[in-house]
Parts: structure tokens; sequence; C-alpha cells
């Protein structure tokens, strides 16, 4: 997938080699103290480090999962997600940062792992265009509060996001994490409107997160969420949401990514595994 070189090059992007000291994949800096998650300004170094990072770097995660319908009492399997995304964390003076976002997710079958293009729906019966979002980035800012900001952008759907605070959690006697919940309604060009309400569960070693000297750590996922229908399932005005049960984390080089998220990319997008970060920094643009 990517040449010897070309990892080693992702590698140093990512700033391992001044963590090595700390532990495998954990970035640090100089200075050192424990972080108090009772203090709403730590809580917030707590959430960025386990969801972000808080220097300025990459961050390499995935999710995967099925998505089910629930519907009448019973939850169905529709599809599954085999997701990876590359983000760019760049620090403001406001205490906020500038992320971008380069998200590829591949609907997939749930049983094979296959990549989806049509699929029958099994609530309607009908065959249907599998819908999908092509490798661009997407470029936020998220406020000191955490708050993610998303920009209007003519011609494409707008949102209105609110982000919940999220408290860590000490879980057992080695982690911590944090509950992560948002909501967001989404407006379509046409004014059609749709809801989205993530609640993700992220878990790391408390000793590293904990520590100030480290920046940013390899956490794990636990993604949920609860949307309206996507148009592309046609599903009318049957009642009913679609929700996601997914799994992953933040892994420490982008070759880390799960084999099988990177072979569809070569795929379908060779461009994206030959040089993703020049696609993450729009040098080079790709075609949905």
């Amino acid at each position: 997938m990517i040449r010897p070189d070309r990892r080693d090059a992702l590698k140093l992007g990512l700033g391992l080699a001044a963590s090595v000291a700390v532990a495998p994949g954990v970035s640090a800096k100089a200075g050192r103290r424990t972080l108090d998650p009772a203090n709403p300004a730590d809580a917030v170094q707590i959430y960025r480090k386990l969801r972000y990072r808080t220097d300025d770097g990459l961050i390499y995660s995935w999710i995967k999962g099925p998505y089910m319908a629930a519907i009448g009492g019973d939850l169905i399997p529709l599809y599954a997600i085999n997701l990876g995304s590359i983000q760019r964390v760049t620090l403001n003076p406001d205490g906020g940062f500038d992320l971008i976002d380069l998200e590829i997710s591949f609907r997939v079958d749930v049983n094979t792992g296959k990549r989806l293009t049509n699929m029958r729906n099994p609530l309607t019966g009908e065959t249907v265009r599998v819908g999908g979002r092509g490798p661009v980035p997407t470029h936020v800012k998220v406020g000191p509060d955490n708050e993610v900001h998303i920009p209007d952008v003519p011609g494409a759907p707008r949102y209105e996001h609110v982000h919940f605070g999220a408290t860590p959690l000490m879980l057992g006697r080695d982690e911590i994490a944090i509950r992560d919940r948002s909501h967001a309604k989404v407006t379509a060009p046409d004014g059609g409107v749709s809801y989205l309400n993530e609640v993700s569960t992220i878990t790391a070693s408390r000793a590293q997160v904990l520590d100030s000297a480290t920046t940013n750590v390899l956490s794990r996922v636990q993604s949920n969420d609860v949307r309206s229908w996507q148009a592309w399932l046609n599903m009318g005005d049957r009642a009913g949401t679609q929700n996601l049960f997914g799994n992953g984390g933040k892994v420490a080089r982008f070759a880390d990514l799960p084999a099988d998220w990177l072979a569809m990319l070569e795929e379908f997008y060779p461009q994206v595994a030959a040089d993703p970060i020049a696609v993450l920094d729009g040098k080079v643009v790709v075609k949905p």
C-alpha cells in the first residue's frame, strides 16, 4: 500500500520521534504535571487528547460497524461502514484550532465486507444506488470550548450543530473515558431537513491521558449514532431511524489503519493511497 520511505515520513509527521521515551505511539512535549478531570480547563485538554490532539499535527483514525434500521420494535441490518479518517490540527491563538478532515467511508455488505454500489433495501425490497461522499477535505473550526463550527457552503447542506459537554469518566483502574454527545439539524439544498445524534465513548490509558506532557494518545472508540433515513434509501415518510453500532480508534500511522480499508482505498482512490497528506492539504484534488 505505502512505500517504506512514505511510511517513515508519515510517522515523523505525527511527531512520534519525540514520544519514544513516553510510550509507543504517544506524542509528548516538555513539562509534566497530572491533569485534574474536575478542573474545567484540564477537562478541555483531556477531551482533545482523547478525540484529537493538543498540539499541531496529524491524526489517523477508523470506525467499522453496521447501520441498522430501528423500526417496529426491531433492529434490521442495512449495511456497514468501513471508515478511515486523516485530520490535521492547527492551533489558534484564541485557544481553539483549525481542523482539516479527510474522511473516506466505504458502504459495505454487513456479512462480506465488500464495497456496495447498489443494494437491496430490506425494508422496501427496492434496489437502490448507494450514496456517499468522495475524498473531499472538510475545513472546520473548533472553539476553545470544543464546539465545532461548520461553515455554510453554497450548494451544500447546512449544519446547525450542538456539542454537549463531555465529562471525563474513570473506567476500571487503568482507563479514562469521555462520553461525547452531539446533535445536528441538517438542511439540504432543496430544503429537506434531517437529524443526526451522535454518542461516542472514547477511552485510553489513564496514565497517558492525565500526563500533561503527552499531546496525543492512541484511543479506542465505541461510536453510535441515531439519524434520519438517508435520502438514497428511498424510505419516504416511513417511521423509524437508522442507527450505527461502530468501533474503532486512533492509530499512530496511516499504514496502521485497517488493512481492508487500505486495500479498498488503493483500489478505488489510488491517488489518496499514494499520498494522503497531499490530498488532505488540497495539493492533490481527487474526483469523487
